[in-house]
């Protein structure tokens, strides 16, 4: 019990902010890659649901 209340709250302080720091690093790369997600998901519902068209060829032979 040496150490005085500023020096064991200096560690304690700094580990918060450390801890805040890379929760909200990693919040913020987790709203990019879901925003990059959501995009890619889109485009490919875009093209999935495009119109097909589908066409029959019915075609006579000449008896020559």
């Amino acid at each position: 019990m040496t150490k005085t209340f500023a020096a064991q709250a200096a560690p304690l302080a700094l580990a918060a902010a450390l801890s805040a720091a890379m929760l909200f690093a990693t919040n913020a790369l987790a709203g990019h890659q879901y925003r990059v997600a959501v995009a890619a998901h889109e485009t490919a519902q875009l093209f999935a649901s495009a119109d097909v068209q589908r066409v029959v060829v019915v075609a006579h032979r000449a008896n020559v």
